[in-house]
């Protein structure tokens, strides 16, 4: 969790993560991520995404990680891509998928542009098997 201010360290929802208490960790977070908070949305995307201490929910996941990468924050952006190249929580789209994949391979993030040229290499086969 690069860059993330020392008050959700030291708070936050992030201590009691560690310690395995989710739910702990589910009502810290919550509230800082309605007032906006980029990393506790991204951790109650996680936490949807995964079922960890709420059932499973991949609209609610992919809802969290919007809100996260829309603010900028590489690991939403990334999870985004992936939900989109999948299908999962949102409707596949391959465009949505490599506009936010783009974005986090552009901060850096190897998996996401290994997915983008892998997006590439599929709409290049398909449009040499439509134009054949």
């Amino acid at each position: 969790m690069a860059g993330m201010p020392t008050w959700t360290i030291l708070g936050g929802g992030y201590q009691s993560y560690l310690k395995g208490d989710y739910q702990a960790a589910f009502e810290e977070w919550l509230p800082l991520a309605e007032l906006g908070d980029v990393e506790a949305q991204y951790n109650l995307g996680v936490m949807y995404d995964e079922g960890t201490c709420v059932e499973q929910d991949l609209v609610k996941a992919a809802e969290w990680y919007r809100k996260a990468a829309e603010q900028g924050f590489v690991d939403a952006q990334a999870n985004l891509g992936m939900m989109y190249y999948h299908g999962q929580g949102v409707s596949r789209d391959l465009e949505e998928a490599a506009r936010w994949l783009q974005l986090a391979a552009d901060r850096g993030d190897t998996e996401s542009a290994a997915i983008l040229r892998r997006i590439s290499n599929d709409t290049t086969a398909a449009t040499s098997t439509e134009t054949a």
